[in-house]
């Protein structure tokens, strides 16, 4: 029987979580300090200190994708807030380069500025989640997973906007945006912040909400990998889904119907339901390199309202497989998509992305990307993960709550957001890959559908080359309200590594492009 795991495995994840992370331009390669006699010392009982020194080292420094990956030359894994500023004092004081690892699946370019650091992982004693139910809120470590947070909500009773893929940590998703399966009822996952406890590059701890440190409130949410590393945050929920569960369905069609499924979906998006959510995804037939589509349709409601927005895909000619089952809130991440999200948290694997959001789709040149990516898979068959991804969630929540309240700037532009996700092992097609995915990403910045035909790319995704001003908005205030927040709380421009709003290797669109003076 064909599964829809063979078909997707790896290609749709989701809410990618993307770790803070701090490199000082001034750090020395060839220092070497004997951290286990001076940082050592310095850090509590419960936390642990690994160095290449130890046999087992590689296990802790894993990541999601090793593509333009961050090194690092030892691992600490604290066990209280104190063991992160001292961990934080000792780097910036020793010109050591520092990462703090959340989920650890984040994916851009800009991350390779990060070599020879150490990691502080949070994963391990700050991964656990605490529902409060004097506000109905739960309250995460900087190292807790989606799947974590969502279970806490859903055995009080409550939901709230979290990614689509259960490995990806809840707090670094939410810094860029937190877009999901939710976000047409509750908004993106920033919106659902209530606070959050961030220790800065100097090691001071701050609390940061709507009521402390405000203005930094406002950078954090949108791009907070700019600013510190964020040991706890705390998040609103909301009361779950009558019934509390959620319908999937799951349809693989030949490509024969391609111009029909896109011809439908632009029916469909001008009054697209809040709780309804697709990835239309264009994948390789299990043991072959012939292209497929697959849709993975949600929808927050029961089977027969599910019905008025599936049954017209499901009637379509060419159809390989369709099924429909109903899964509780916090097993989606694990179940929808056949299990193939959840298995795509494996580690090792190169992968990377290129990335733009669109209003409309043009049926006739979605038929040429898709020709495009066929061609793709024959001439490079060990890159038969890669596929080409399309999120369309719902906005009502999103839309509703005003474009400056934080730094995150496409609200209106986060209907559909497209994602072509390459997955190979063999490094040296990278410059395939490129060609491809540069030529990929301006077909769909030209047929995007909006008026000025601008790149807009939801951090999240972001490959790293991108103009600030296509993840940061075009508004110059934006980029420049981030970069006087930095100025303030990062002026020696620790947390570098992230999309940096200095020294981010794409320029805005003033032409700028260096990091500038930050005195």
């Amino acid at each position: 029987m064909l599964s829809l795991q063979t078909v997707a495995s790896g290609l749709l994840a989701a809410s990618l979580c993307v770790p803070v992370a701090a490199a000082p331009p001034f750090f020395n390669p060839f220092v070497r300090h004997n951290l286990a006699a001076t940082l050592g010392p310095q850090l509590s009982s419960g936390a642990a200190l690994y160095t290449k020194s130890n046999s087992d080292f590689a296990k802790h420094d894993e990541r999601w994708t090793q593509w333009n990956a961050p090194t690092f030359s030892a691992v600490v894994e604290p066990a209280s807030e104190k063991d992160i500023v001292a961990t934080i004092q000792y780097a910036t004081s020793n010109g050591i380069p520092f990462f703090a690892q959340g989920g650890g699946h984040g994916y851009s370019g800009t991350l390779g500025v990060i070599q020879n650091a150490i990691m502080i992982k949070l994963q391990t004693n700050f991964g656990s989640a605490l529902y409060n139910a004097h506000d109905k809120s739960v309250s995460v470590g900087g190292g807790a997973k989606y799947s974590v947070l969502a279970e806490a909500a859903y055995a009080a009773g409550r939901e709230l906007t979290v990614g689509s893929c259960p490995c990806v940590g809840a707090v670094g998703g939410a810094l860029s945006g937190g877009h999901g399966r939710l976000q047409g009822k509750h908004g993106l996952g920033l919106d659902a912040l209530k606070s959050m406890r961030v220790v800065l590059a100097n090691g001071t701890a701050l609390d940061v909400s709507a009521e402390k440190n405000v203005d930094l409130w406002w950078g954090m949410r949108g791009a907070g990998q700019n600013y510190g590393v964020v040991v706890s945050a705390t998040f609103n929920t909301f009361p779950e889904t009558p019934g509390a569960m959620h319908y999937d369905g799951e349809l693989i069609l030949d490509g024969t119907q391609l111009e029909g499924v896109f011809e439908i979906l632009n029916e469909m998006v001008p009054t697209w339901p809040a709780g309804l959510a697709f990835d239309v995804l264009f994948a390789a037939f299990p043991g072959s390199l012939n292209p497929v589509i697959v849709l993975s349709m949600i929808y927050a409601g029961p089977k027969r309202e599910a019905a008025k927005y599936t049954h017209r895909f499901a009637a379509l000619k060419g159809s390989l497989m369709f099924s429909e089952n109903m899964y509780t809130w916090a097993d989606l991440p694990f179940k929808a998509a056949g299990g193939s999200i959840a298995a795509s948290c494996g580690t090792t694997k190169l992968r990377s992305t290129y990335s733009n959001n669109v209003r409309t789709f043009d049926p006739k040149i979605q038929r040429d990307a898709w020709n495009k990516y066929g061609e793709f898979l024959q001439a490079y068959p060990n890159a038969n993960g890669t596929g080409v991804l399309w999120e369309i969630f719902g906005t009502q929540r999103v839309n509703e709550i005003p474009a400056n309240a934080s730094s995150y700037a496409f609200r209106d532009r986060v209907t559909m957001i497209g994602l072509l996700q390459f997955d190979y092992t063999d490094p040296s097609i990278l410059p395939g890959i490129e060609a491809y995915g540069k030529a990929w990403r301006q077909q769909s910045i030209e047929n995007s559908g909006w008026d000025d035909n601008k790149l807009y790319v939801y951090p999240n995704y972001a490959r790293g080359d991108e103009p600030l001003d296509s993840l940061f908005g075009y508004e110059h205030w934006r980029i420049e309200k981030l970069r006087m927040l930095k100025k303030e709380y990062d002026p020696t421009d620790a947390f570098r590594g992230y999309h940096d709003v200095w020294s981010h290797p794409g320029k805005d669109h003033h032409g700028h492009s260096e990091r500038g003076d930050l005195k």
